[in-house]
């Protein structure tokens, strides 16, 4: 296994290899992955390649497998939107469904958070949520995100459209995080 980018408090982040295209064509195919996304269309092999090819700094969007002493693959961190002037980054995650409600999605955000905000010098980190996804809704309060807005009725789902929820966190909110906790 390629060693990883960092670690964090036992979680390890390293760059996708072209070995992960096939979990995480899975992982994005799962109907529970999917139906929270902005996009629910399936991806194929093709469209999986192409996204391999596409990421890095370069093409804006940066990719992070997470794993642990456990499980070779817990999920799938997306980091993009990075708006250097402003220092400002949209961040997201996909865990395996296996491996979901075991609180790997606290500790990811919170590793996702020290990155961005120690050695990214990221100001904002901020991500969207669908206002049906309650469980998605909770975990990002309590690792520190505020509703900022709503974007109304921008995602068709189950024959209606449902808001897209805009959150965020502050890099002086996670400063008082940290030396509160």
């Amino acid at each position: 296994m390629e060693h990883g980018v960092f670690s964090h408090k036992g979680l390890h982040f390293r760059l996708p290899v072209k070995d992960d295209l096939e979990i995480v064509q899975n992982l994005r195919n799962d109907e529970s992955t999917w139906v929270h996304l902005s996009d629910p269309r399936p991806v194929g092999p093709a469209d999986q390649k192409a996204w391999f090819e596409s990421i890095g700094w370069k093409g804006g969007k940066m990719y992070f497998v997470v794993y642990d002493d456990a499980n070779p693959f817990v999920g799938l961190v997306r980091l993009d939107e990075l708006d250097q002037q402003n220092r400002s980054l949209r961040v997201g995650l996909d865990v395996l469904p296996e491996l979901r409600r075991r609180g790997y999605g606290t500790r990811i955000y919170e590793a996702m958070k020290a990155y961005a905000f120690d050695h990214l010098n990221i100001h904002r980190l901020w991500l969207c949520v669908l206002e049906t996804n309650k469980n998605a809704i909770d975990l990002y309060k309590k690792v520190g995100f505020k509703l900022e807005g709503r974007y109304r009725e921008a995602i068709f789902r189950y024959g209606h459209y449902v808001d897209y929820v805009l959150m965020s966190c502050l890099e002086n909110e996670h400063r008082r995080e940290d030396a509160s906790g």
